[in-house]
């Protein structure tokens, strides 16, 4: 174990993992710590939005997460042994669908990207305490034979779930309240005559039955594995089976089968769980040099599988403001934008959810949308982003909004098409500039962007990056300094509508951060001034 380190991350799940991983391509040192003696391998976590596997395409995971999975079709419904409806999981215009991957495996490709990037977990390490100091932490740790060990960090992390030590240390209230319903998972083998891939949920409306409510999620590993999670009904089998903490098959079986299809056979359990459900959220997302993140800051219902996505896109959005703060590239202030940002996301997530739960106890409809993809989140309220062209069309993608992707762009001397995902992120501060004029004016225009790549590459160096869209015939000669892309399909000019000469600063975890319709080093600089960076 290390003395000192850069950032420490108490907790290994897909948070903490998915943070260091960030972290460690940037180059920063980091520390993870885990109480557990070694992975666990569970599948409480399933659900993995569009917005969530656009961060993995960023930190390279995303094919080996889709082949790792099952895609989700639908939802159907059954209510009192009869099907009575569903729908179909929207796929046009997305650029996902929706994914079911066993926790186990997100985690799994996530401790992989951070060995890759020369990380690693170290378990069987204990958080007992910590002391924030001007410039830096105190934290005692105790290691797996129980040894003590103080490390020195820059900065602590808390992704240690909803009973968070960090969380608790710091006194930061977890306001909400408990579910009085008990719930039960199970990752079994299902035999039924009912088709692969679609969600299922079984809703009952006897009130004398010992389950209300059982949904049936597919799960990768063979063609009949799902995982199954049921509300029980009578509070006498709930207390039971909360004493058994992990029911076995036989305990599941005779919970679970009067809910399902008659004929159904349950079979190769491979993990169970008995769990109460929480809608809570922290004040504030840290203290000082102390943050929190996931269940560590808030905890919902699982309905609609925000959860876990939710806490990852918490480590997306801490992990770029960490890494530059750390490599001495922004200001410590930029590290408040961090609550600024996510605390109503969370919020937002807390109070849907929990009307979601709420329809689902009633046995109404609580399917999911649009909402539920998570690309719909903005930060077009934070303080850290800057609009320099207020007059354009409401309904363009704006500063705080969500980088939409633009296929069909195509770079003298490359042979197929690239998109503009592909060319932005990777922990990179990207400007991205626009151009549809020929001849003088088109020069004018490319010298001012030049002007703005060198402003950002001085503030920030291979932490900051340029593109430059040229429409179709508009391409300046070829200079090795600027990449360029032409948008032969039209896609770039058609998403984002702004005339050449339209600058744009997109953030390393995907949203923008500045638009302005006069690129120069200037305006670069003022910006990076409001942000905090630089």
């Amino acid at each position: 174990m290390q003395d000192t380190t850069d950032v420490l991350i108490v907790g290994a799940g897909p948070v903490g993992l998915l943070l260091a991983a960030e972290l460690r391509r940037d180059r920063v040192d980091v520390c993870v710590i885990d109480q557990q003696a070694a992975r666990a391998f569970f599948c409480k976590a399933l659900g993995v939005t569009a917005r969530t596997l656009e961060v993995f395409d960023d930190i390279g995971i995303a094919d080996a997460a889709i082949d790792a999975g099952v895609w989700l079709t639908g939802i159907e419904t059954w209510q009192d042994g009869a099907p009575a409806g569903g729908m179909q999981l929207p796929t046009q215009g997305f650029p996902y669908g929706a994914l079911s991957l066993a926790q186990f495996d997100t985690e799994r490709l996530l401790e992989a990207a951070l060995q890759r990037h020369g990380g690693q977990v170290e378990y069987g390490w204990t958080l007992e305490g910590f002391t924030d100091t001007a410039d830096g932490v105190e934290a005692q740790l105790r290691g797996p034979h129980r040894e003590a060990h103080t490390l020195r960090c820059r900065w602590l992390a808390g992704c240690d779930g909803s009973h968070s030590t960090v969380r608790t240390q710091l006194n930061l209230p977890f306001e909400g309240e408990r579910y009085p319903q008990t719930f039960a998972l199970a990752d079994v083998e299902v035999d039924w005559a009912l088709p692969r891939g679609p969600m299922y949920r079984f809703n009952w409306s006897d009130t004398t039955r010992t389950v209300s409510s059982l949904a049936a999620v597919p799960v990768r590993g063979s063609v009949r594995r799902y995982r199954l999670s049921v509300i029980v009904s009578s509070e006498e089998l709930a207390g039971r089976l909360a004493a058994l903490q992990a029911p076995d098959l036989d305990e599941m079986r005779a919970l679970m089968l009067p809910a399902l299809p008659d004929g159904t056979q349950l079979s190769n359990q491979r993990w169970s769980s008995v769990y109460r459900v929480s809608h809570r959220i922290v004040p504030a997302y840290g203290k000082g040099r102390v943050l929190v993140a996931g269940d560590a800051a808030h905890i919902h219902p699982p309905v609609g599988g925000q959860g876990m996505n939710t806490g990852l896109q918490d480590a997306h959005n801490l992990a770029w403001k960490l890494s530059l703060a750390a490599r001495g590239l922004a200001q410590p202030a930029l590290l408040d934008s961090y609550s600024d940002e996510r605390r109503p996301v969370g919020l937002d997530v807390v109070e849907s959810t929990t009307r979601a739960m709420n329809h689902v106890l009633a046995q109404q409809a609580a399917l999911p949308g649009m909402r539920e993809t998570q690309l719909l989140i903005s930060y077009r309220d934070s303080r850290i982003v800057a609009d320099e062209c207020p007059h354009l069309t409401a309904g363009l993608p704006a500063p705080g909004d969500r980088v939409p992707d633009a296929g069909g762009l195509t770079q003298a001397y490359v042979g197929h098409p690239v998109r503009l995902h592909e060319r932005m992120g990777r922990g990179r501060h990207t400007l991205v500039g626009y151009i549809d004029a020929q001849d003088a004016q088109r020069d004018a225009q490319v010298a001012a962007f030049a002007d703005g790549c060198r402003s950002l590459r001085a503030a920030l160096g291979d932490a900051g990056a340029a593109l430059l869209i040229a429409a179709p015939g508009c391409a300046p000669p070829y200079d090795e300094t600027i990449p360029v892309l032409t948008d032969n399909a039209g896609a770039f000019a058609a998403t984002f509508g702004a005339p050449g000469g339209t600058a744009w600063i997109m953030r390393p975890d995907g949203y923008i951060g500045w638009r302005s319709g006069q690129v120069s080093a200037q305006a670069i600089d003022t910006w990076l001034r409001h942000a905090q960076i630089g």
